[in-house]
């Protein structure tokens, strides 16, 4: 057991000699801020796209709103010259008693 425990021990004792042996304390700083700084572009590069794509999708809805609120503002206008004109006819018909002649009763003037 005491062997066992003196290898692992020296396993542990030589991976540590190797990475100080390879590199030094400087050394491992540096690597360590290296790869800060590119996990930040990678980070500053996914949510610049992502930025981008939720404005053209920001863009796209405001241009459909646009739309549909023309086709809403025509659709009243139509709305309201359908009830202008209905209103007109029920005059017509109840104040007036005029209604509206059949086929029959229609005569085309040519000049």
């Amino acid at each position: 057991m005491n062997a066992a425990a003196r290898l692992v021990h020296q396993r542990t004792l030589t991976r540590y000699l190797v990475w100080t042996h390879l590199l030094n304390r400087k050394q491992i700083i540096l690597f360590c801020l290296v790869f800060a700084v590119l996990f930040s572009a990678l980070g500053m590069i996914y949510v610049t796209h992502t930025t981008r794509v939720l404005h053209a999708m920001y863009q796209h809805g405001v241009a459909e709103q646009t739309q549909l609120q023309i086709q809403q503002g025509q659709l009243l206008l139509e709305r309201s010259t359908w009830m202008v004109q209905d209103k007109i006819q029920q005059a017509a018909e109840q104040q007036l008693g005029m209604v509206i002649p059949d086929h029959q009763s229609v005569v085309i003037v040519r000049e």
